[in-house]
């Protein structure tokens, strides 16, 4: 859903930066239009962000994802009042100084929010360390391809392959079972690796 609402906004917001441009019929206005061209530069932020946006089912990951892409939605809309209504200033500042403040602190959440602890478990060791380990429930696995996804008991998903679980034979894991794992950050993103049966709660 976020995809889809950042590809209609950056579209939408690259198209609505030529218009002053069509209004004078001289093209070469639009790069002497710091407004115009701020305004694509956040339909571009935008559609670079489409398909690249990161999901977390629950927790406090998943708000502040949508917290940015709410923010870059509002970059956009600030801007494109700017350029079209006109706005020359908006509390005794340059308009433009919102949309681009608004859209750095949604880069800087982004940013926060996707390397939040990924650089923890690439320089953990891959042997069967016990110590730092994480715990999560079995969401699906899929036993002809081998993969699934396990529930973090942190909120996010992690994608676990066949390999990864420890054992001999067929290794697979079942819906709903409680499983103990280490986290590696690998070309794909976070997977889980030397995963085991968690210990019964007491």
């Amino acid at each position: 859903m976020l995809k889809i609402v950042h590809l209609v906004t950056g579209a939408a917001a690259l198209l609505l930066s030529f218009i002053p441009s069509l209004r004078s019929e001289a093209a070469s206005l639009y790069l002497q239009n710091p407004d115009a061209i701020c305004l694509a530069f956040l339909g571009l932020l935008n559609l670079i962000l489409a398909p690249v946006i990161p999901y977390w089912n629950r927790g406090p990951r998943h708000n502040l994802q949508n917290l940015v892409s709410a923010l870059l939605v509002i970059a956009v809309i600030v801007q494109t009042l700017t350029l079209l209504v006109p706005l020359p200033d908006i509390a005794g500042q340059p308009a433009i100084l919102a949309s681009l403040a608004v859209a750095i602190v949604a880069v800087a959440l982004h940013l926060g929010v996707s390397f939040y602890r990924s650089y923890t478990p690439s320089s953990a060791p891959q042997s069967h360390d016990m110590g730092n380990r994480d715990t999560g429930t079995v969401k699906w696995f899929n036993t002809s391809k081998g993969f699934g996804f396990i529930s973090r008991d942190s909120g996010d998903d992690i994608f676990v392959h066949f390999r990864a679980i420890r054992g001999e034979g067929h290794r697979v894991l079942v819906e709903g079972q409680r499983v103990e794992f280490s986290v590696m950050n690998r070309d794909k993103g976070l997977q889980a690796e030397d995963v085991i049966a968690a210990l019964p709660r007491r």
